[in-house]
């Protein structure tokens, strides 16, 4: 593995998930990007899924939608989790793209974000803070990873350090998009 400077995607979704369990919901639901061909979805999936025993449930409590990146795919994954007869009260998506479709279907939907239906996101863009509720996401250090591995790039140039993987800490951004679970779900 070559050095890296980044941060650990299963964790983070973890805490997100955690979070989220802990405002009462036990039906949820991930839209995700596709596992396959990318290793931060599959660990985001991972995440997940480490916090559901704690919660007494199984990975197959889990609603499970891969899709393309873009807002109308995650509108799309809203939709179809919505029409299902178990539909969740959480949806947590791998992505603030993602997120943001599957807000603005909810409200074409007639569905209100949070009350009726929880939504939160991952990486924590700036598109996130505009979203209408505003999005409860994983905050990740894009600029403090660009500093460091640009640092680290200099110092191996000008001196020939090797360069050491970093691993950076995340944050939740907590705003309007995630509340606790409607009355009676």
């Amino acid at each position: 593995a070559r050095p890296s400077v980044g941060y650990d995607n299963r964790l983070a979704m973890r805490r997100m998930a955690e979070e989220v369990l802990r405002q009462g919901h036990r039906r949820l639901a991930l839209i995700s990007a596709e596992i396959a061909t990318n290793d931060r979805a599959a660990a985001r999936l991972l995440g997940v899924q480490d916090a559901l025993p704690d919660a007494g449930l199984t990975n197959a409590d889990l609603a499970f939608i891969e899709t393309h990146y873009g807002i109308e795919a995650g509108a799309n994954a809203f939709a179809d989790l919505m029409r299902r007869p178990d539909r969740p009260t959480a949806v947590l998506c791998g992505n603030d793209v993602l997120a943001v479709g599957a807000v603005g279907q909810a409200r074409d939907m007639g569905l209100n974000v949070p009350d009726d239906v929880s939504i939160v996101g991952f990486d924590d863009i700036e598109l996130a803070q505009v979203a209408f509720p505003k999005l409860t996401t994983v905050h990740v250090p894009h600029r403090e990873m660009g500093r460091e591995a640009a640092r680290a790039l200099v110092t191996a140039l000008q001196d020939g350090t090797p360069i050491k993987g970093l691993e950076l800490a995340t944050e939740l951004s907590m705003r309007e998009s995630l509340g606790l679970v409607p009355e009676g779900r």
